[in-house]
């Protein structure tokens, strides 16, 4: 350990043969290989539907649905 407070502290790890033990061993990063980019994503050519179109309508759809559920289950209860 070094007795310099503006040292880093040395870390013990593995050490190649021929290295004096008090050494740190130290290796940069080895490079990522490069990986060709992505080609875009293309739209199939078939239509989308009118839901994929306009999604509101879905939401809608949904909301009415459960409302009329609502109506439903209230007069099952007897309100």
């Amino acid at each position: 350990m070094s007795t310099d407070p503006n040292q880093p502290p040395v870390i013990p790890g593995p050490r190649q043969p021929g290295q004096p033990s008090g050494a740190p061993t130290y290796a940069a990063p080895a490079a990522a290989p490069q990986q060709a980019a992505a080609p875009a994503y293309q739209q199939p050519n078939a239509e989308r539907s009118l839901t994929e179109k306009r999604p509101e309508i879905l939401i809608g759809a949904a909301v009415a649905a459960g409302f009329v559920a609502a109506q439903l289950l209230g007069r099952i209860r007897g309100r």
